[in-house]
C-alpha cells in the first residue's frame, strides 16, 4: 500500500484538466462546429483509483459519479462530453514509470507469443 501511494504522488498525469466550457471547434468543416461545450460537473466524472485508497476530495456540495478500482485500465478519470457523446479520459503520462512498466509487460508477453508460434 505504501509503495502504491508513493508511486501515485510521483507519477504525473498526461492531461490532468478537464476541457473548459466553450464553443466546439472540431477539425475542418465539422457539422457540430459552434455547438456549446458545457462545463463538466463532478457528478459526471468516474474516478479510478487503487483499492483501499481514498478518492480525491470533491468540490463542496458535489459528489463523484462513481469511484472504482479497476487495475486493468490506465485511465485515472473518465466522463462523457456533451457535444459528440464520446468518453474522455485522464490518462497516465506516457513517460511515467507505471505506464512504462505496463507497456514493457505487454512487450514481453508479445515476445513470448511470437517465439512460441
Amino acid at each position: 500500500k505504501q509503495w502504491y501511494q508513493r508511486r501515485v504522488t510521483i507519477t504525473a498525469g498526461g492531461n490532468f484538466r478537464i476541457e473548459p466550457p466553450g464553443l466546439f471547434r472540431g477539425r475542418g468543416d465539422h457539422p457540430k462546429q459552434g455547438k456549446i461545450k458545457l462545463r463538466t460537473p463532478p457528478e459526471s466524472i468516474i474516478i479510478n483509483i487503487g483499492k483501499g485508497e481514498t478518492a480525491p476530495k470533491c468540490p463542496e456540495g458535489h459528489k463523484w459519479k462513481a469511484v472504482q478500482h479497476d487495475n486493468k485500465v490506465t485511465w485515472l478519470a473518465c466522463w462523457k462530453e456533451n457535444v459528440l457523446g464520446n468518453f474522455k479520459y485522464v490518462m497516465l503520462n506516457p513517460t511515467s514509470k507505471l505506464k512504462g512498466e505496463k507497456d514493457h509487460a505487454k512487450y514481453r508477453l508479445r515476445l513470448c507469443v511470437d517465439t512460441t508460434a
